[in-house]
């Protein structure tokens, strides 16, 4: 009943999306029946209906990882009080709970659905020359829709921002956040010292995994690369996908930690809370509260201590801006009275990705040819057990490499992140996957399509260390369209060679004897568009990156944490807002360069870890305006290897 109702609902939803999708705004959301009919009523998870007081000690904006984990652990204290303020909708876990329909639900208005720009040098055989830019929109934020991979990224990642001047942030520091959150269950590294027993967030191997998976695993050792836990600081190597699941069922912030705290009277949360501004007292530069619209009423809120935006790197930046907050030129552009003077959304990093390379598999190993054919009794039945096909988001393993361009000469930091999925996109014979990436007809007809109906598997390499980076602009004063992406995908040219060198390590991998044994073969037809290139040539797998580009909601540093004399940081090492008070970002969007990492483990520890910093301020009653200081010599704007840890 479970898996058929989540199959019905997911195909109601896409189709009304595709009947509006044509006429929809620009700027709206995906429209699916959700946005006529509130199902959260009757089969949403129940965060209760609070009675809104005029102030809290903390007022929180968006129920994303970060946000949600900060809520939870403020809470913890019976004495302190917290609203929790959320655009979206609570989940549905009939919805949302199966990682494999994790493409569909890209399709609902759970995703904020931004897209880029046109693109010239990505992104080409997708709708308008335009990627998908998902983030989620509902308590949970993007881990309602995301993947559930958890990775933490390296330990190389966090020493990069303490070394940068951000005191606090090293692996060191920032490890026993991660243990503290986690809950693992990971057969063969959950008792390496590296993970926790205890925590909120469930951390496990996936039920399924498929014998691609398992060949995929000997091969790569065999190809010389070791076997290691990921997410122990150390990455170059391959191993099995450890995930936010549980029992094969989607764990969100919202389930793991909200969920528990519902209850207590000190933690109000408010669901279609839609945030417009921060109230701030210009004279003191003291964030007091938010106004926010909800059921088409303007309401305002105060903070007692302060006002924490959890937004999202998208949102965050966008609603300080709109408050007054950000470049000033920028601002005067929109008639925006200037509060405060500083970079917010100057910096914007992305990991881009491929689809592919695909192979198809001669022998008959498995039955997992297409969705439709597995969408049976048996299958249905090992869900509701935990187990079986349900419970994989598709990605089973994944293999770190260091491209031959990679910026940083440390010989332990991977660049690229290759993703081995069980399957490949022509596995969903139906509309939502093609939609929830962008795949125009003639992408999907003339490349996809011939092979369904046949076994195949693909491989998905991510940049995790890009060169290109973009700046994130306001579109209008209106709250509610979306920002403006100033992001041209493969700028640098490094980023096309390292995601061509990712696919060629793919192919080396499946050329290993243990593939050879189950009559594994490159798929070799050419993606349309550059048919103009010979197959296998590097120039053809240069065309199939800049056609077939993907990405994985990682979009970070929009509000840059830095030193004061970093000229690009918007934020300091305990999130300040620089030159105001009481107002911190608490969200992906600090991140201060592009992790080898997953967002979603990142941001729950940033949540973990701001909780302490907020009850440390309050402990100390310390809400003193922190000053960027330009009469200070002017470090690096984006640190460089070649800088630390070398010199």
């Amino acid at each position: 009943m479970s898996v058929f109702s989540v199959l019905f609902l997911l195909l109601v939803a896409s189709t009304v999306q595709a009947i509006f999708h044509k006429n929809s705004p620009t700027d709206s959301s995906n429209l699916t029946i959700g946005n006529f009919i509130d199902f959260t009523q009757l089969l949403g998870i129940d965060y209760g209906r609070p009675t809104l007081r005029r102030r809290y000690d903390y007022v929180i904006v968006g129920a994303g990882p970060a946000g949600s984990v900060l809520a939870a652990r403020l809470t913890e204290d019976p004495a302190v009080t917290v609203l929790l303020l959320e655009a979206g909708r609570a989940e549905i876990p009939l919805v949302s709970d199966v990682p494999l329909a994790a493409p569909n639900l890209q399709s609902t208005d759970y995703n904020f659905a931004y897209k880029s720009e046109p693109q010239t040098r990505g992104c080409l055989g997708l709708w308008d020359r335009k990627c998908s830019w998902p983030h989620g929109r509902g308590i949970g934020g993007s881990s309602i829709i995301n993947y559930m991979i958890y990775t933490r990224g390296n330990r190389r990642d966090y020493d990069a921002w303490a070394a940068a001047g951000n005191p606090g942030w090293s692996w060191d520091e920032m490890l026993p956040y991660h243990i503290r959150s986690e809950r693992a269950n990971v057969r063969d590294f959950d008792r390496n010292g590296f993970h926790g027993r205890s925590g909120p967030l469930s951390v496990e191997d996936c039920p399924f995994r498929s014998k691609i998976a398992t060949t995929f695993v000997e091969s790569a050792q065999r190809a010389g690369y070791p076997y290691l836990d990921y997410n122990a600081g150390d990455q170059l190597g391959v191993s099995f996908l450890q995930a936010n699941t549980l029992q094969g069922r989607r764990v969100t912030s919202g389930n793991a930690y909200l969920y528990p705290a519902r209850k207590r009277p000190n933690l109000h949360i408010l669901t279609s809370a839609w945030v417009t501004r921060v109230l701030i007292n210009k004279a003191t530069k003291e964030a007091t509260g938010v106004v926010f619209v909800r059921d088409g009423k303007t309401q305002s809120v105060a903070a007692r201590k302060e006002v924490i935006l959890s937004a999202g790197a998208f949102e965050s930046a966008k609603l300080l801006m709109l408050s007054g907050v950000g470049p000033a030129d920028h601002l005067a552009s929109f008639r925006i009275p200037v509060v405060q003077n500083l970079p917010v959304g100057e910096l914007l990093y992305e990991h881009p990705g491929v689809f592919g390379p695909v192979f198809i598999v001669r022998q008959p190993i498995d039955n997992y040819v297409s969705l439709d054919e597995n969408i049976n009794f048996s299958n249905i039945v090992q869900y509701l057990k935990g187990r079986g096909v349900f419970t994989t988001n598709s990605v089973e393993s994944l293999m770190y490499v260091k491209s031959p361009v990679a910026e940083s000469p440390d010989p332990g930091l991977p660049d690229v992140e290759i993703m081995q999925a069980f399957s490949s996109i022509d596995f969903d014979t139906g509309t939502g996957t093609p939609r929830a990436f962008r795949l125009t007809n003639a992408t999907y007809d003339g490349y996809f399509r011939p092979i369904m109906n046949q076994r195949s598997f693909q491989y998905l390499p991510m940049l995790m260390k890009p060169y290109t980076k973009g700046k994130l602009r306001l579109r209008s004063t209106n709250p509610f369209n979306h920002p403006l992406f100033q992001y041209r995908y493969f700028e640098d040219d490094r980023d096309i060679e390292a995601l061509v060198y990712g696919m060629q390590e793919a192919i080396r991998v499946t050329s290993q004897e243990p593939f050879r044994r189950l009559g594994v073969e490159l798929y070799r037809k050419q993606v349309p568009g550059c048919e103009q290139h010979p197959f296998g040539t590097h120039q053809y797998w240069r065309c199939h990156v800049m056609t077939l580009t993907a990405t994985f909601h990682h979009q970070v540093a929009t509000c840059k944490m830095g030193p004061p004399s970093d000229p690009e940081a918007v934020v300091d090492h305990e999130l300040r807002v620089y030159g105001m008070r009481r107002l911190r970002v608490v969200d992906i969007g600090v991140v201060p360069f592009p992790p080898t990492a997953h967002t979603a483990a990142v941001a729950f520890v940033i949540g973990e870890k701001a909780a302490d910093l907020v009850r440390d301020a309050a402990r100390k009653e310390d809400y003193r305006v922190r000053e960027k200081h330009s009469s200070l010599p002017v470090q690096s704007a984006r640190w460089s290897p070649f800088e630390w840890p070398f010199k």
